[in-house]
């Protein structure tokens, strides 16, 4: 790289890359190691701890908002509805995911959320051939095929549907599809999202303070201070690593994300088995083994098609 290069470009010095690597890695790490902290919050409904992750979110991004630059674009994109559209739906989608994603860990079945999170960038691949008529590599239908042949074998050998790993994949697949289409930036989106979904997280709040939970804790647990900690530090656990990721987007190569993004699922698989104890079934075994080739085939395919164009550069 040239010093004009670097001069003219502050995000390529291999400065920048060291510390986009440690923030992309960083990311990931807190990414994979939140079902323990989901853990702790397990004697409240998942719905409840959706809703103090969203008042926490807003809370956190809030303040950071205050000290950043992003008070203009959050006031265009309420006033912009060709952006605000784009956002409603991500809004959507993602609390969708994060209400599967906080269930699954409260009713044990990490290793499904796991498999899910496996999976999400080859159903994205599948979303891009059905939404934006993309053309596949071989290498990548042969991806495609092997895992729908490892969800249809889980299927009929465990006689049920791994639905959470089909909805966490499926959701945050079309939430990156939205995302993508949206010309606002990371931090900025995911405050207008929590932003369109906090009245909906305070009726929640109150109808279960009004209703009750059914568990050991109200849903305002004034009574139990630290309890209420844990639960708005939610926000703080969502809000975080998508900051952290959003200043190592910038600055990693595509293909270094590509590989780091199997870091999150991957302690989430080990912390299921080690840690919560869930059980891992010869099938399900069989059906990881088969997500965990296809992965293989889709990563050295996307290195060797980068290693083509850069040739042709």
């Amino acid at each position: 790289m040239s010093q004009s290069a670097s001069a003219a470009d502050p995000l390529s010095t291999p400065e920048a890359f060291k510390a986009g690597l440690i923030a992309a890695v960083s990311a990931y790490l807190m990414w994979g190691f939140a079902p323990m902290y989901y853990k702790l919050t397990a004697d409240m409904p998942a719905i409840i701890v959706i809703c103090y992750r969203v008042i926490g979110s807003v809370l956190f991004l809030g303040a950071f908002l205050v000290m950043s630059k992003l008070r203009k674009e959050i006031l265009a994109i309420f006033c912009d509805f060709s952006r605000l559209r784009y956002l409603l739906v991500s809004a959507s989608v993602i609390s969708i995911n994060w209400t599967i994603f906080i269930w699954s860990v409260e009713t044990g079945r990490v290793l499904d959320a796991s498999l899910g999170y496996f999976i999400n960038p080859l159903v994205s691949v599948g979303l891009g051939v059905v939404l934006l008529s993309e053309r596949l590599s071989k290498a990548q239908l042969a991806a495609l095929a092997i895992t729908i042949f490892a969800v249809l074998y889980k299927t009929f050998e465990v006689g049920e549907l791994p639905w959470v790993s089909v909805v966490l994949a499926l959701s945050f697949a079309l939430y990156g599809y939205v995302r993508k289409q949206a010309p606002v930036s990371a931090v900025a989106g995911q405050l207008v999202e929590v932003l369109l979904v906090l009245p909906f997280a305070l009726v929640g709040i109150w109808y279960f303070a009004q209703a009750g939970t059914g568990g050991i804790y109200p849903a305002i647990p004034v009574e139990h201070p630290w309890f209420l900690s844990l639960l708005l530090f939610t926000g703080v656990i969502t809000a975080v690593p998508l900051v952290v990721f959003a200043f190592s987007a910038r600055r990693l190569p595509m293909i270094y994300i590509g590989f780091l993004q199997y870091i999150a699922p991957s302690i989430h698989f080990l912390s299921a088995i080690w840690l919560f104890g869930e059980e891992l079934s010869i099938e399900g075994l069989f059906a990881f083994g088969m997500i965990w080739f296809s992965l293989v085939i889709f990563s050295v395919d996307g290195v060797m098609a980068r290693r083509r164009v850069a040739k042709l550069a």
